[in-house]
């Protein structure tokens, strides 16, 4: 009667340990690029929200034909209607994003607003949103 080899295949501990040290290496590698891109990503998101924002208040004062405000401080911004005082719009950073000063700029109907520069920062830099006098926002 013939005897049959048992042919084993797969991989032994010692295998396996070296491809997870190997993984980990290249994930320790990877790991600050990525996480500097998330933040560069983020910061460019909030600007171009910001410049939205900003855009919006303009049309919504020219629609509505009234006087909007737009109030940031270093953790977010608001837009409100000066006269009766309600809340339009809030938005507030997170994950260590930043407008520095607080500052106020008006929108007035015919599409004239109180020009202001507005510099949202996080660790990977920081970015400008220009606001006009002629109500035109604009991103650097």
């Amino acid at each position: 009667m013939p005897r049959f080899k048992c042919s084993r295949q797969g991989f032994n501990l010692i295998e396996l340990m070296v491809v997870v040290a190997i993984v980990g290496v290249i994930a320790g590698i990877a790991a600050p690029p990525i996480f500097r891109y998330v933040n560069s990503n983020r910061l460019q998101t909030h600007a171009d929200r910001l410049a939205a924002d900003l855009q919006y208040t303009r049309t919504l004062s020219i629609s509505t034909a009234t006087i909007l405000r737009f109030s940031s401080t270093p953790a977010g911004y608001q837009v409100t209607n000066p006269i009766t005082g309600d809340i339009i719009r809030e938005k507030n950073f997170e994950h260590g994003l930043d407008l520095g000063l607080t500052q106020t700029s008006d929108f007035y109907p015919w599409g004239m607003a109180d020009p202001n520069v507005f510099n949202i920062s996080n660790s990977t830099g920081t970015m400008t949103v220009n606001l006009m006098p002629t109500g035109i926002v604009e991103v650097h």
